[in-house]
């Protein structure tokens, strides 16, 4: 097949798209239905996963020190956990910005005992930690153990291990969902287009007649399928973006009531255009290269019958 005859075929392909303008929309308007579950779905999973990492953060690692080390050795241990490649931040909290916020927190009367009974603090100076990858939360804080001038870490194991497992369970649902709305969708897509063959099969048993290709007949089908793909990809994300708009402003008090930040389109927008126009374009094409392929190496078939 030369260039000149793949030109005509790609302009064949856009010609008979808006000729069978009906088949089109409605291809375009299943697989758009496909797409916007799936990035629906992609919206509601990024929000989940922002809100566990938000967790995260709040299971921070206090590291105390012990009370004979000297300003050097306190910073030397500063330095050693920020140098961990698990650690993503180190505050310094001293014993008397911790006592003062456990006086803040009590009644008047227990503030007075407390300040009454001793000056001396009953604090030991401290770093509050925070972990970068949970996962590695035993090894890390063995590490942090075995630093000098560490008095003892204070952690929550059990929430630890408790937000990985969630994460994991969250990831593996979300792969599941997607995977199965992908499979539906080329399910959906493969029988729409045999519904554009069978319409057309007396044009395509015509081309076979004269001594056309199996490649010559696909392609035209082909560059729809991808025209199609490319179409409702783009349509989705408006979509998409337009759903994900009016939910948050919907129900903007429930997410400030529970302290959630939603995240924000945009920072997904592009990934999930270039992820919307390839499953677009696999659907497209793959529904058309499975349906041709049973017309056209079929024996004895509808075409070759009439």
């Amino acid at each position: 097949m030369n260039m000149s005859s793949v030109r005509y075929l790609i302009k064949e392909g856009f010609r008979n798209t808006w000729v069978n303008r009906m088949m089109s929309v409605a291809s375009i308007a299943v697989l758009m239905s496909c797409l916007i579950l799936i990035g629906s779905a992609l919206m509601i999973f990024a929000n989940i996963d922002a809100l566990m990492s938000r967790i995260e953060d709040e299971n921070v690692v206090m590291v105390f020190i012990k009370d004979e080390a000297d300003e050097a050795g306190v910073n030397a241990l500063g330095e050693s956990l920020k140098s961990n490649p698990n650690i993503s931040e180190t505050v310094f909290v001293s014993k008397e910005q911790a006592w003062n916020e456990q006086l803040s927190s009590m009644e008047d009367a227990q503030k007075e005992f407390f300040t009454q009974i001793s000056s001396d603090i009953p604090l030991p100076n401290a770093y509050k930690v925070t972990l970068k990858d949970l996962g590695q939360f035993d090894k890390t804080v063995k590490e942090i153990n075995a630093l000098d001038n560490v008095y003892s870490v204070r952690e929550n194991k059990d929430l630890a291990q408790k937000l990985v497992a969630i994460r994991q369970g969250i990831s593996v649902i979300a792969i599941v969902i997607i995977a199965v709305l992908f499979a539906i969708s080329m399910f959906i897509i493969a029988n729409t287009i045999r519904l554009t063959v069978y319409s057309r099969r007396l044009e395509i048993s015509i081309m076979k007649s004269v001594g056309a290709t199996n490649g010559f007949v696909q392609l035209p089908f082909i560059v729809e399928g991808i025209i199609l793909g490319i179409t409702s990809g783009i349509i989705s994300l408006a979509a998409v973006w337009g759903i994900y708009e009016i939910a948050i402003a919907k129900f903007s008090d429930l997410f400030t009531s529970i302290g959630l930040k939603t995240v924000p389109f945009t920072d997904l927008a592009l990934q999930m255009l270039g992820g919307f126009i390839l499953v677009g374009i696999i659907s497209g094409v793959g529904g058309s290269l499975i349906t041709m392929r049973k017309y056209l190496t079929k024996e004895g078939s509808e075409i070759s019958a009439i």
